[in-house]
């Protein structure tokens, strides 16, 4: 068998050929039919935008099967498969606003990765340094990466350039139910990401459930920090809380089949990951069904 750095290198340039080719069909699909009246930091927001796209959808596959060297320090199999959830939810949130770049579908995204990234790179190049393996060749188009995002993100929230600006449907209002569950939803990922921010261990296995390993429970606790702070910020609004009432559901979903995957490497199911977080992809898809009924 091939080394895990031969392994690790061969990923690396797969993924950076893929990046490629996704960043050149969407600059056709989404930046050139509309290049004429976009600015050159329009053209940019599009194009950071893409990059989420393309990193989260392609990196969560090589994460939920815990390919070796395929992020910036190994991650345990559960927490690998939570970090795909969020790779696929970053991409679908992308797409989203890629198909009706509108100013608030944008800032969404750009809140979303300016939350989860910023966080993360400063706990682990000042408290955490010494889990990467600078001899991997996938540290240096992580940290690449982990700079890129969260820098671009920010600059574009301090000033963000009008794609396509916001339509009268764009700023109807969300419903009761659709504001409710994502304030609960909220709540509840807010609540659980502190506890797993501040310490590894805790009462709970079901919740700390990678004790000894600071670093890997914060990559989780900064994912569920950031859904609470995007829900705030989708729920006045129909357009942006039916988006990221998809986002929950994915996650949701997510977080639960990454538990119940489990069963097939013989190991114990996570059941409070699993009922949680599976009940969430549930109350988020009916709050979806419900907000197309009222749509219609």
């Amino acid at each position: 068998m091939l080394p895990d750095r031969w392994i690790s290198l061969f990923i690396i340039i797969l993924a950076l050929f893929l990046l490629a080719a996704i960043e050149y069909a969407g600059y056709y699909t989404w930046i050139r039919p509309i290049a004429a009246r976009l600015t050159r930091a329009g053209k940019l927001l599009l194009m950071l935008v893409i990059l989420t796209l393309a990193g989260g959808f392609i990196g969560a596959f090589s994460w939920w099967f815990n390919i070796p060297g395929a992020f910036g320090w190994a991650l345990p199999p559960l927490a690998g498969r939570m970090l795909a959830s969020a790779g696929w939810s970053f991409a679908f949130v992308s797409w989203m606003a890629l198909q009706h770049p509108t100013w608030r579908r944008l800032r969404l995204i750009l809140w979303m990765l300016a939350i989860y990234l910023t966080p993360l790179l400063v706990l682990l190049l000042v408290f955490h340094l010494n889990r990467l393996d600078f001899t991997q060749p996938i540290t240096y188009p992580f940290l690449a990466v982990a700079l890129v995002l969260p820098g671009g993100a920010i600059g574009f929230l301090i000033r963000q350039p009008v794609v396509l600006p916001d339509t009268p449907q764009d700023l109807v209002p969300a419903s009761q139910l659709s504001r409710a569950w994502l304030g609960l939803v909220a709540a509840i990922s807010a609540a659980w990401s502190l506890a797993l921010f501040f310490t590894d261990h805790g009462p709970s296995n079901g919740v700390w459930a990678w004790p000894g390993d600071l670093l890997t429970s914060r990559l989780i606790a900064v994912m569920l920090f950031t859904i609470a702070i995007a829900g705030i910020y989708s729920l006045a609004r129909f357009d942006t809380a039916r988006i990221m009432s998809g986002v929950t559901l994915i996650y949701g979903l997510g977080l639960a089949l990454a538990s119940a995957w489990n069963i097939l490497a013989g190991k114990p199911v996570n059941l409070l990951y699993l009922v949680v977080f599976g009940l969430i992809a549930l109350g988020s898809a009916i709050v979806l069904i419900n907000g197309k009924s009222r749509r219609v």
